[in-house]
C-alpha cells in the first residue's frame, strides 16, 4: 500500500488512533502493509476490529481489512471477536503475513447473553515437576468444578503464571484439555524467558499475542501483558505497560461506544497496596509488585470508564477503588505454590485457594471469591488459629479474616451476645505483612465464665455489604487453691 492511500485510511476514520502513535502523515515509509478478510460462518463480517499491535482498523462491508507492519507494530496481527462471534484462532504472526501479504480470520457465530457469568483466575505455578503432580491434579479438579458450576461460565480467563518453563508448560495444556468451556490465557512474570533473544517466545508460540481484545456478550474484554522482562529481578519481569502496548490500549479502549461496560484483566497488579504492606522489600527489586507507570495506566483506564480490572500476582485478595475503577487481586489458584501437599491449601493472605466469579447482567457487573475443591468452604471469613480452649486473660486477642472483604471495610467483634467492640487491622509477624483484610480485637476475659462462648465477627464494606461469621471455644474451670492452672 502506498503512502497516500495510508493517508486516505487515516483521513476515514479506517486506522483507528494513528494520531497517538508512532504513524505519522510525514512518516514516507511505514512499512508492509498486511490485507486480510475476517469472516464469520463463511460470510463476510463488517465492523470487526483487527490491530497490528499498535494500531486498529475495521473491516469493512466486504469483511476486507488493511495494517501496516512497520517496525513500530508488534508481532501479531489479531482480531478481536465481536459479540456473537468467537475463534480460538484469532491472530496470525506479522512475519508470516508479511511473507503471504495477508492474514484472514474465520470465525463462528455463537450464542451470548446479556446475562452470564465467566470466572477469572490467576497464578496456577509449577505444574511440571515430578514433584507437583499433586498441583496438577488439583488444577485439574478445579478446572473441573469451574466448568461444572452453575450456571455454567461462558469462559475460563486465566491471567497469568501458568508455568511455562521446562515441562510446565506442556503439563499446563494438557490441564486445559480437560476444560469443556472455552478459555482465554493471559501472560504472566512466570512465562517470561530472559536470557532469551525474545523472552515471551515461549508464551508467543503457545498463545499468540501477549496482549489483546474480545467481546463478549455486552462486555468488551482487555488481556493486558504489562511484563517488561528483567533478568536482575528475581521473577525476571519488572511491571510496566510498555509504550507500544500502551499506544494499543488507548486506540482499543477510544474504539468502543460511550457506557460499553470493560472489564480488563493484568497479571502484576496496577494498583496495589502490597508493596506497602511488605516489610521485607528491598528497593533494588525495582516495580516487581505493582505497574511502574501506573499513574499513566490509571488515568487512562478511568478517562473510558472501564469497571473492573482484574489482577493476580500477589496470590491474596485485596479490593479497593481508585477513580472510580475496581481493581482486584484475585486469590492464587496454587494457594502457596500447592505447598500444603493433598491437604487445604491457603494462599498468603490466609484464605483458601480459589478463583473468582464475575456475573454479568447487561450493565451491571458483580463478582465474587470462590474457594475451591479440597480447600472449598462455605464460610466468607474465619477466626484464625482460634484454641478450642482460651486461657482467662486480661489480653486476649481474637484475629478475624475476612476473605474478600475491600479495602475501607469496618470490622467489629463481640462475645456471646454483647456489645459490639471495633477491631483493627493487624500485622501478623509470621510474614512481617500488614494483611488486606485480617483484623485483631483484644479483651478481658479473666471473668467469663466456665463453659462454652460464642464469639462473632462483623464486617462492614463500604458498598454496605455485611459479613458476619462465628464461632466458639471453651473456658475451663478457674483453678483452685495450689492447683496448677488450667492449660490450652
Amino acid at each position: 500500500m502506498k503512502r497516500r492511500e495510508f493517508v486516505r485510511l487515516i483521513a476515514t476514520g479506517a486506522v483507528v488512533g494513528a494520531a497517538s502513535t508512532a504513524w505519522t502523515l510525514e512518516t514516507e515509509s511505514t512499512g508492509p502493509f498486511v490485507r486480510g478478510w475476517v469472516v464469520s460462518d463463511g460470510k463476510p463480517l463488517a465492523n470487526a476490529i483487527v490491530s497490528n499491535g499498535r494500531q486498529l482498523t475495521r473491516t469493512d462491508a466486504a469483511g476486507h481489512y488493511s495494517l501496516p507492519t512497520g517496525p513500530d507494530a508488534g508481532r501479531f496481527l489479531f482480531v478481536c471477536c465481536p459479540r456473537g462471534h468467537w475463534t480460538n484462532d484469532f491472530y496470525r504472526s506479522i512475519d508470516e503475513a508479511v511473507r503471504t501479504g495477508k492474514a484472514d480470520f474465520a470465525l463462528q457465530s455463537v450464542s451470548q447473553s446479556d446475562r452470564f457469568d465467566f470466572v477469572f483466575a490467576a497464578d496456577l505455578s509449577n505444574l511440571g515437576n515430578a514433584s507437583q503432580e499433586i498441583g496438577r491434579k488439583k488444577t485439574k479438579a478445579s478446572i473441573a468444578e469451574i466448568c461444572n458450576l452453575s450456571p455454567k461460565p461462558a469462559f475460563l480467563w486465566i491471567q497469568g503464571d501458568l508455568g511455562l518453563r521446562g515441562d510446565d508448560g506442556k503439563r499446563f495444556l494438557d490441564c486445559l484439555k480437560t476444560a469443556t468451556i472455552p478459555i482465554r490465557v493471559g501472560i504472566g512474570n512466570h512465562e517470561i524467558m530472559p536470557s532469551e533473544p525474545n523472552p515471551k517466545a515461549v508464551y508467543e508460540r503457545l498463545f499468540g499475542p501477549t496482549y489483546y481484545s474480545f467481546d463478549w456478550g455486552p462486555v468488551h474484554f482487555v488481556v493486558l501483558d504489562g511484563n517488561k522482562p528483567a533478568a536482575h529481578i528475581r521473577g525476571n519481569s519488572l511491571g510496566t505497560v510498555e509504550p507500544r502496548e500502551l499506544a494499543w490500549l488507548e486506540a482499543d479502549l477510544a474504539a468502543q461506544p460511550a457506557g460499553k461496560p470493560i472489564i480488563v484483566g493484568v497479571h502484576i497488579p496496577i494498583v496495589s497496596t502490597y508493596a506497602d504492606r511488605r516489610s521485607d522489600l528491598k528497593e533494588t527489586e525495582g516495580p516487581f509488585w505493582q505497574s511502574a507507570n501506573r499513574s499513566k495506566v490509571t488515568t487512562l483506564l478511568a478517562r473510558y470508564g472501564v469497571r473492573l480490572v482484574l489482577q493476580g500476582h500477589v496470590h491474596e485478595n485485596e479490593r479497593t477503588t481508585q477513580d472510580g475503577v475496581e481493581y482486584v487481586e484475585s486469590v492464587s489458584l496454587c494457594g502457596r505454590w500447592w505447598k500444603s501437599g493433598a491437604g487445604f491449601e491457603r494462599a498468603t493472605d490466609d484464605s483458601p485457594r480459589g478463583y473468582r466469579i464475575v456475573s454479568v447482567d447487561g450493565h451491571q457487573i458483580r463478582h465474587r471469591y470462590q474457594s475451591s475443591c479440597e480447600s472449598r468452604v462455605d464460610r466468607q471469613g474465619e477466626f484464625m488459629k482460634l484454641p478450642k480452649t482460651v486461657r482467662r486473660n486480661n489480653k486476649t486477642s481474637f484475629v478475624f479474616n475476612c476473605y474478600d472483604a475491600p479495602n475501607g471495610s469496618k470490622a467489629s467483634a463481640r462475645l456471646d451476645d454483647g456489645p459490639w467492640h471495633e477491631m483493627r487491622s493487624v500485622i501478623l509477624h509470621d510474614s512481617g505483612m500488614k494483611k488486606p483484610h485480617h483484623w485483631r480485637w483484644t479483651t478481658d476475659t479473666t471473668s467469663l465464665a466456665a463453659g462454652r462462648h460464642a464469639i462473632e465477627a462483623r464486617v462492614i464494606w463500604p458498598d454496605g455489604t455485611t459479613v458476619r461469621e462465628a464461632s466458639s471455644f471453651r473456658v475451663g474451670e478457674p483453678p483452685r487453691d495450689g492447683q496448677s492452672r488450667e492449660k490450652p
